[in-house]
């Protein structure tokens, strides 16, 4: 016997916090559950497409399911549903995901077994898809598992950010005092005196004496580099994601091709087509003989608006 749980290291949430991580996720998994579906036998459509591959969970739109299978992928590194009853061609017309940090995986006399929750279930009551592994794992790797320390960096970037605009890493200005003999008590009533008077939007002229002088500190955050870690973050966070760093807004970046439709193929061949083929094959599997699922790329591949409405 064997047993592993889904590595969830960190939460989803925490990631999806991460600006650059948030757009990158969507621009993949929302482009994966936009394109239409289908089932085909010997490279033609097959009409009316099957009720599996119109709306998977029947709660949801096909569009939400798809999305959210993307979006488990990348992140946790696997997607899990419990299929539903056999429909008229005895196989399951719906499915039923479940997330993925209520999963346990064993492996007994060979066969799968996943307890969710307090109930056990056959590999055979399951559609568990899952993105990169290697030889013999029994689950996927996500994001939260393999980059953890790239992504608690960013968290940690963002956070410093967020405090140093704030005001709450480097104070905004100094207050001098040629007294010698200044004691921490009159210190700190020059400046509750002062903070009482200007720290509002009182705009009214300052009177100070000779021996006391006001300084404010300039707060500049190219030279604190918290902008260049900020965008070598965005570029780091496409080589986690797959994607060219000019789709997350990197400054450094430069699109290398001339025309949407080239772009939008290498879009497809590094960051889309690897997640949605292991989707198509997981469908493929709740299809009858002879059947397979595939998406159709082509809205992706039209650059007017009337033959992206004809793609679909």
């Amino acid at each position: 016997h064997s047993a592993l749980l889904f590595n969830t290291t960190g939460t989803q949430n925490t990631a999806l916090g991460i600006p650059a991580i948030y757009r990158g996720i969507t621009l993949i998994s929302d482009a994966i559950g936009a394109l239409p579906l289908c089932a085909y036998r010997n490279k033609r459509e097959v009409l009316p497409t099957p009720q599996i591959l119109m709306r998977p969970v029947p709660t949801e739109t096909r569009m939400e399911t798809i999305s959210a299978m993307a979006a488990a992928l990348i992140i946790h590194g696997n997607y899990v549903a419990v299929l539903g009853e056999p429909g008229a061609n005895g196989l399951p017309d719906s499915i039923y995901p479940v997330s993925p940090d209520r999963v346990q995986v064993t492996t007994d006399k060979g066969r799968i077994i996943y307890k969710i929750d307090e109930r056990t279930y056959d590999q055979s009551e399951i559609m568990h898809i899952k993105n990169f592994t290697l030889p013999g794992d029994l689950v996927g790797k996500g994001i939260l598992a393999v980059a953890k320390q790239a992504l608690g960096k960013e968290i940690a970037i963002n956070e410093y950010a967020s405090r140093y605009f704030d005001g709450g890493v480097n104070p905004t200005a100094v207050i001098k005092s040629a007294n010698p003999d200044l004691s921490q008590e009159e210190a700190d009533a020059l400046k509750s005196a002062w903070m009482a008077m200007y720290s509002s939007r009182n705009r009214s002229p300052v009177v100070m004496n000779s021996s006391t002088d006001f300084e404010v500190l300039s707060s500049n955050a190219a030279e604190s580099q918290l902008v260049e870690a900020q965008t070598a973050g965005l570029t780091e966070a496409a080589n986690i994601l797959g994607l060219p760093p000019y789709f997350l807004g990197s400054p450094n970046s430069s699109r290398t091709y001339s025309n949407v439709v080239e772009e939008n193929l290498q879009l497809i061949k590094w960051s889309i087509q690897p997640i949605a083929e292991r989707i198509e094959a997981a469908f493929s599997d709740l299809l009858v003989r002879g059947q397979t699922a595939g998406f159709k790329y082509d809205s992706l591949l039209k650059t007017d608006t009337a033959s992206r409405y004809n793609a679909y």
